[in-house]
């Protein structure tokens, strides 16, 4: 059967490619995609921007691959797109049945599938229950109700179009064994325009903490068995070894885990396997990794040891810790993992006493937060000298405890939330601590938290990059520039390449300097 996925970005390159590295693949439609491919179905995928012409890239997909199921997928700030994409592919054809799947979906299910725009869909993981529905579907041409439910499939939510009626299976449990084929990275080439640069590679799902912003926290309850799982280090390295002689040039790979870290073991497996694995190459790969810190290195200084020793054996260069607040109160109210920031700066000390660079993520705009608490971030990060900072705003997803906890505060109005500019346009407006002053925080952070210590321009150059992605129309109107105009794209390349050659250099020469460059 002949199956179209659907994958939407909100800022992009180009139209044509609109992804700009292998690092932004999404797994989860990835692997959906690579599911359904293995089992025998003709997929095609498309990305999808909010200035892509559907007629050019949607209807052109409908007329000649003529496809059955159409597999969308969104977080909240993506479900406007998905909704918009799937009015359109009815209007063009009314009998390709329609299937949302994501955090949206999952979080939202009673509103979304009362919207009416799509026929199923699916809560929770989506592996086999999209397979199962692709095969029903192969069987029954006339896609209706009664067959779809003989087959009662886990984790569907369907509904008839003609009565309106909703049946909802239950979830069934998670999918624990994650050693499953590789994603197929080549159907993603045609979207990205370096896809031999920074591809990731997903080490494990879920995550053992309760932090109240983020979704993990809701998708464990929705279904059955052990949320945190992990891959084995053997199909880590055969997946290592199929992105190397896919993409030839690939010399960094980022390792995609929410929870390295917490599981000690399972981690060190990882990092033996991958030292083990350089050792074999004339020219070892490096390493990104997200870390959990908890107590086992934040509380103990024999362990942080070993953890550097387990580093730099396995060629991981950088760290990424998701700070998101430098106030220990706010840490609190977050439920993130306990810790000083006196052991928060003694930790990055140490990392970079072992030539580990360590990046912070950053947010900013939480529910109960204030001025002071956002200084405090500042103090730290300026303390702790990490090579960069992702900064964002806080957007409430809805279904998390974070986004309830605004919703009964009164500090949002879940009808009226802007689904554009995700986490770099306030949401809410906070006591001391206003809407105007949170995205004017935003545009000045890297000012407050680097002058001083990186060179002049690169603060500069990181102020403006912060100041257009706050203003949405602004932003736009720079990539509408940018993809219109030649002599634009051809400096921001040039520049890019610079940037990538002078990286090389400073690599070799290893200086503090080679950090990530906007």
């Amino acid at each position: 059967m002949n199956i179209t996925c659907v994958y939407t970005v909100e800022t992009y390159n180009s139209i044509e490619k609109p992804m700009g590295m292998a690092a932004e693949i999404p797994f989860g439609i990835a692997t959906i995609a690579t599911v359904l491919e293995n089992a025998g179905h003709d997929v095609e995928l498309l990305v999808i921007t909010p200035d892509t012409p559907l007629d050019k890239y949607i209807k052109d997909n409908i007329n000649k691959k003529k496809p059955s199921l159409f597999c969308l997928t969104a977080v909240s700030t993506q479900y406007w797109q998905a909704k918009k994409v799937a009015k359109y592919v009815r209007e063009i054809d009314p009998s390709i049945f329609l299937l949302l799947g994501g955090h949206h979906a999952s979080l939202n299910s009673e509103e979304v599938i009362n919207e009416n725009i799509f026929d199923a869909i699916c809560v929770g993981e989506g592996e086999k229950a999209i397979l199962s529905l692709a095969d029903s579907l192969s069987e029954d041409k006339n896609k209706k109700l009664p067959f779809l439910l003989k087959n009662n499939i886990p984790h569907l939510w369907i509904k008839d179009r003609e009565t309106n009626e909703v049946i909802k299976n239950p979830t069934g449990s998670f999918q624990q064994d994650l050693d499953g084929p590789y994603i197929d990275r080549g159907v993603w080439d045609r979207w990205i325009e370096r896809p031999d640069e920074y591809p990731s590679i997903l080490l494990g799902r879920g995550c053992p903490f309760k932090c109240t912003y983020c979704s993990n926290h809701a998708m464990a309850k929705l279904s059955e068995g052990l949320y945190v799982r992990f891959r084995s280090p053997k199909h880590i390295i055969g997946e290592l070894d199929y992105i190397r002689n896919s993409y030839p040039k690939v010399d960094r790979v980022i390792l995609e885990v929410e929870t390295f870290g917490a599981n000690r073991k399972a981690s060190y497996a990882v990092f033996d396997a991958l030292a083990e694995y350089n050792r074999t190459l004339d020219k070892p790969l490096t390493f990104t990794i997200n870390m959990a810190l908890t107590s086992n290195y934040m509380m103990n200084p024999e362990r942080r040891v070993e953890l550097f020793e387990k580093t730099r054996a396995a060629n991981i260069t950088t760290i990424n810790i998701g700070l998101e607040t430098g106030s220990e109160r706010m840490r609190k109210i977050l439920k993130r993992p306990r810790y000083t920031n006196e052991e928060l700066i003694q930790f990055c000390k140490d990392a970079q006493n072992n030539n580990i660079r360590i990046v912070f993520f950053v947010l900013l705009g939480l529910p109960g937060e204030t001025i002071d608490d956002y200084y405090e971030t500042i103090k730290v990060v300026r303390l702790a000298q990490p090579h960069y900072c992702y900064v964002s705003i806080f957007f409430p997803y809805l279904g998390t405890d974070l986004a309830t906890t605004a919703i009964d505060m009164g500090l949002i109005d879940k009808e009226h939330l802007s689904p554009k500019a995700e986490r770099s346009s306030p949401q809410l407006s906070l006591p001391g601590f206003s809407n105007r002053r949170i995205r004017f925080e935003y545009i000045v952070f890297f000012w407050r938290a680097y002058i001083g210590i990186w060179p002049f321009l690169k603060v500069v150059a990181n102020v403006a990059g912060s100041f257009l992605k706050a203003y949405p129309k602004i932003y736009s109107f720079y990539w509408s520039l940018r993809n219109n105009f030649s002599f634009i794209m051809k400096l921001t390349n040039k520049y890019n390449v610079h940037n990538r050659k002078l990286k090389e250099i400073k690599k070799t020469v290893n200086t503090r300097e080679d950090v990530f460059y906007h």
